[in-house]
């Protein structure tokens, strides 16, 4: 019996050790850019003030040489995994909402381009 303890309290520690996880994150600039919303948006006369006082800040403002973009990202990333002493693995489902908008040297609205996942998407 006293030989088999050290192997038992290894299995013990082992099992104790090892463990499962969940995981759920969300980043970014909340989704305000639906079709109701961008509906209001017309290219060619819309400015960047417009589209700020609709959407709020953006996640990145890009300069380009005559045009400025006003990028907007949500991420929605859920993940499971298992934690063991010789074996690990995780899974992860990241989905991304975006919108950019893109503007000329006058801040009018020239183009622009959403993308929402629909929730049987998740």
């Amino acid at each position: 019996m006293n030989r088999l303890r050290p192997i038992l309290m290894a299995a013990l520690c082992a099992v104790l050790l090892s463990a499962c996880v969940q995981y759920q994150s969300k980043r970014g600039v909340e989704v305000k850019w639906q079709s109701d919303i961008t509906e209001q948006l017309h290219k060619g006369t819309s400015t960047r003030g417009e589209v700020l006082a609709l959407l709020g800040p953006p996640s990145q403002l890009i300069s380009l040489e005559d045009e400025t973009v006003l990028y907007y990202l949500f991420e929605r990333t859920k993940g499971n995994g298992y934690i063991l002493i010789l074996y690990n693995r995780f899974t992860v489902d990241a989905r991304y909402d975006r919108a950019v908008f893109f503007f000329d040297e006058n801040d009018i609205l020239s183009d622009y381009s959403t993308h929402i996942h629909a929730p049987e998407d998740d």
